[in-house]
């Protein structure tokens, strides 16, 4: 059997399913190859914290909740992100007792350098693609644009589809045409 027809045979829910495995493994490993040579060393939730606190100012306990990480791991990467200049504490106006995180000048100044780099870094790899490549990625990435949108819509956001044929139906349905 030649390698197109074993491309046949792979049914749309393997390739749903290979997908969704992989799609994660291959932005994580991206990002972390970056991030390993991002000078100076930062990780993937230091640079969403700043990318936060470049909207607004946050409590830790905020910021810990939507990077789901525990409180204390949060106060060590703001302690991090002060240490660096980037960030820094102060008193909640609206309770005493808390305090707000914000960013620095400086780390206003670095987000977009470390984007930048990161931008860098990947069109001077993707240069040596050829067209066709180049093309399929953009293609993936709007196609990633969408479906981003309907996971942030929700469940109810499923476009309806009749299911596809698959297996050795969709193939002989081929065949007769």
């Amino acid at each position: 059997m030649g390698e197109a027809e074993d491309a046949t045979d792979v049914s749309r829910e393997d390739h749903l399913g290979e997908i969704a495995t992989a799609l994660p493994e291959r932005v994580a490993e991206l990002a972390n190859l970056f991030l390993q040579r991002a000078d100076p060393a930062v990780s993937r939730t230091d640079v969403s914290v700043m990318r936060r606190l470049s909207r607004q100012p946050q409590r830790i306990t905020e910021l810990a909740a939507e990077e789901q990480i525990k409180q204390p791991g949060m106060t060590l990467l703001v302690n991090r992100l002060e240490e660096r200049g980037w960030a820094t504490r102060a008193p909640d106006p609206s309770d005493g007792r808390a305090v707000l995180v914000s960013l620095t000048p400086a780390g206003d100044a670095a987000l977009p350098a470390l984007q930048a780099a990161y931008h860098d870094m990947l069109t001077g790899h993707m240069a040596a693609l050829d067209d066709d490549e180049v093309r399929s990625l953009a293609k993936a990435v709007r196609v990633l644009d969408d479906l981003i949108a309907r996971l942030k819509a929700g469940p109810g956001s499923l476009p309806e589809r009749d299911p596809p044929a698959t297996g050795k139906v969709a193939r002989e349905g081929r065949r007769g045409r």
